[in-house]
């Protein structure tokens, strides 16, 4: 039990971080509260999906064999799972009104899965929560930031197949930099040392949270609640 707590207050630190950039119009708290359960349910989706797409497989294997497995399955299938919880959950409701709402909410659906994701991990040893906490959740965050992002510049854009294309290519970079950061996970202690790994995950994290902080500037700037900003 005080495990569990202690992967909820992980994500819960998270979640508050991002919820206080909201500052021009504040989301009601049921509505993230949706986008956080859609967020947790979704895992379950991406985890049957795994394993009927990946049925046996040894991430201990051959390099080829994981490289299949975190670029074509576990990135693409997570970040999906996560995408289509917002687009079915929140995206429909007049609150989503801004484009700081599409970072935010991607953010909230990344931090039920990653936190329903840890409980699944936890369930042989609980305290794996210290090491994956603050680390896995910050990252499903880092890659919903890239989706979340292009749902953000999408509020502004006219024509429908032009947002369904950024839409796409913003699903799509965060797949690709999921199964990235993934597969140097999986290269410590074989293709590279662990210090390197370390080393190429932190630089990568660095990289996604520099993209995210840019695009919350651009999404406040443009709020239509923001004296000055665009208004659709």
């Amino acid at each position: 039990m005080a495990w569990g707590v202690i992967a909820i207050v992980f994500a819960g630190a998270w979640a508050y971080a991002f919820y206080r950039e909201d500052v021009h119009e504040r989301e009601p708290v049921w509505l993230l509260a949706l986008a956080v359960v859609g967020g947790a349910l979704s895992m379950l989706l991406a985890l049957w999906l795994e394993n009927r797409l990946l049925p046996g497989l040894d991430l201990e294997g051959d390099l080829a064999a994981r490289l299949e497995a975190v670029f074509f399955v576990a990135g693409p299938v997570e970040e999906l799972c996560k995408f289509v919880a917002v687009w079915l959950l929140v995206r429909p409701w007049a609150s989503f009104n801004e484009p700081m709402d599409g970072i935010l909410y991607a953010v909230m659906a990344a931090t039920g899965f990653a936190t329903a994701e840890n409980l699944y991990f936890m369930q042989g040893d609980p305290q794996v929560i210290l090491s994956r906490g603050p680390i896995s959740v910050a990252m499903h965050l880092l890659f919903a930031a890239f989706w979340g992002g292009a749902l953000a510049e999408a509020q502004g854009m006219t024509g429908r197949a032009r947002r369904f294309c950024l839409i796409a290519l913003g699903v799509a970079a965060a797949a690709v930099v999921h199964g990235l950061f993934d597969a140097i996970v999986f290269a410590g202690q074989r293709e590279i040392t662990l210090a390197q790994s370390r080393a190429a995950q932190i630089l990568l994290a660095l990289a996604c949270f520099a993209f995210l902080r840019w695009r919350i500037r651009v999404a406040l700037a443009c709020s239509p609640f923001r004296a000055g900003g665009r208004r659709g």
